[in-house]
């Protein structure tokens, strides 16, 4: 196995955000070991989503990762729950975030429809 192709990749770490949060820009989601997909950002560095995050990402921007291209977080220093314990974690916040989407047939919040109310 060619490991090379390996080598260039950085996977975002506590120490990356020790100091501060990260601004980032989604690149690619792809399959990631352990289960778990892994987000590229434009950047070249490489999260591993936790449950928490994939979660996150996915209220923000839906279930289609096709739909987080694009899209920019902030990675931080965050609490995360492992192995039922709280530890420090990497954790994003999404910063462009996409309308929510609503069920088809229903209005989103603040949508009155064609019609005018009076």
């Amino acid at each position: 196995m060619d490991m090379r192709k390996y080598a260039s990749e950085h996977f975002l770490k506590l120490d990356d955000v020790r100091e501060g949060p990260l601004t980032l820009r989604i690149a690619l989601v792809r399959d990631g070991s352990y289960d778990k997909p892994d987000v590229v950002f434009e950047s070249g560095e490489v999260l591993s989503l936790n449950a928490t995050n994939l979660r996150t990402l996915i209220r923000a921007f839906g279930p289609d990762s096709d739909d987080w291209i694009g899209k920019d977080v902030e990675a931080a220093l965050g609490p995360v729950m492992f192995q039922g314990k709280p530890q420090d974690g990497v954790i994003v916040t999404p910063i462009s975030a996409t309308e929510p989407r609503a069920e088809p047939g229903t209005k989103r919040n603040g949508d009155m429809g064609d019609s005018i109310p009076f």
